[in-house]
């Protein structure tokens, strides 16, 4: 073993990060360096067909998670892993998704982070293009559409959301429209059409909805998707600063709450999870940016302390319990075929996402920002 353990160096350099205990581990010529790519299954691949968690090795060791993600949205996934696997224990950090790429950034291959589990794909590419991440297994990255993934296996999706066009199903009276079905199949509608002035609404500082303009800019032109911003702001829309809290109103149906609004599909299906009679209901655009369908997922970071089991934890996650977790407790989408769709919205097969490399994003999305900034959509 060399002098320092992972945790030691880093507080030997003045870099701490709180809330992970318990690290085993050491840095030196002789730390176990086997890229994970080139670690066996402990019992089969995942592109063998749709596994069970009982189908894969046992989860046995610490390992560490740096997570972009919430408490809320993953840690019952990673509360069910220590309870099947007594053996196991899952160290969280958990910050906001720059803070945590800046963190890996600065402690760069001393990190104590074997994971790091990413809110959006731009945060995935930042930890890549800085050289912080190895390639996946090959089963693993074989078993979610390259679409969903970096093309090289360097960070793979494990769980889907797509933007959709929430509304409280209650208030169809307070608008415009005859019917829920004149709901527009296209995204410029909604910055388009006057009957939707005063009774949108919109989360413009979230990273997917800044991928959502990144795509709109790449599928249809950068002028175009500055009129469509433009456009949408003279709607006199409610701009809010959390996903959450947008569902959660228009859910509510006060007189100054948004009875429509966009936003990803998780925020209402967690919604009508919990109570079955929300009145919150999701429908999609069609074949455009609206409908964007992007990930959360994961990287390997280049020193692990246990290959194995890091390979190994990956697999449990694009598992049949995995996916179905991530249905049931967060309202999102399996990203791998085979795992059906079980949840109160329009499946994964009756979508329209336009085809799109979800690798192209960055992490600042810099240049959507940059366009809601011009146009007056941002800051909040």
């Amino acid at each position: 073993m060399g002098t320092f353990g992972r945790r030691t160096y880093l507080a030997a350099a003045g870099g701490a990060v709180a809330g992970l205990t318990g690290l085993a581990g050491c840095l030196g010529d002789d730390s176990d360096s086997t890229p994970i790519a080139e670690v066996d299954p402990m019992t089969q691949g995942v592109d063998s067909g749709t596994l069970s968690w009982d189908d894969l090795g046992d989860l046995e060791g610490e390992i560490t998670v740096y997570s972009g993600r919430t408490r809320d949205q993953i840690d019952l996934v990673f509360e069910e892993l220590e309870n099947k696997y007594d053996d196991l224990e899952i160290n969280r950090n958990y910050n906001d998704n720059d803070v945590q790429v800046s963190q890996l950034v600065e402690e760069g291959d001393a990190t104590p982070a074997d994971v790091f589990y990413s809110q959006d794909p731009g945060a995935l590419g930042a930890v890549h293009d800085e050289g912080l991440v190895q390639q996946l297994p090959e089963d693993i990255v074989g078993t979610v559409p390259e679409s969903y993934r970096e093309p090289d296996g360097y960070w793979t999706g494990v769980s889907g959301r797509v933007r959709s066009i929430m509304y409280n199903e209650d208030r169809l009276d307070e608008t415009p429209l005859d019917s829920w079905d004149e709901l527009p199949t296209d995204i410029f509608s909604y910055a388009e059409d006057d009957r939707f002035e005063g009774i949108i609404s919109t989360r413009p500082n979230s990273g997917t909805f800044r991928g959502f303009i990144q795509a709109m800019v790449d599928l249809e032109g950068e002028e175009t998707t500055r009129q469509w911003v433009s456009d949408f702001m003279d709607q006199d829309p409610v701009l809010y600063e959390g996903g959450s809290t947008q569902a959660e109103e228009i859910n509510r149906g006060g007189d100054d709450d948004p009875i429509i609004g966009l936003g990803n599909s998780y925020y209402a299906a967690r919604l009508v999870n919990e109570d079955s009679s929300s009145p919150i209901r999701v429908t999609f655009t069609e074949g455009d940016a609206g409908a964007l369908f992007s990930v959360a997922g994961i990287a390997a970071m280049n020193n692990v302390e246990d290959p194995e089991l890091v390979a190994e934890f990956a697999r449990h996650l694009v598992a049949v319990e995995g996916q179905e977790f991530m249905m049931d407790d967060n309202g999102e989408f399996p990203v791998v075929e085979g795992v059906d769709y079980v949840g109160p919205l329009p499946g994964p097969d009756e979508l329209d996402s336009p085809t799109y490399n979800l690798s192209e994003f960055d992490m600042d999305l810099q240049a959507a920002s940059e366009l809601l900034e011009d146009e007056g959509m941002m800051p909040l």
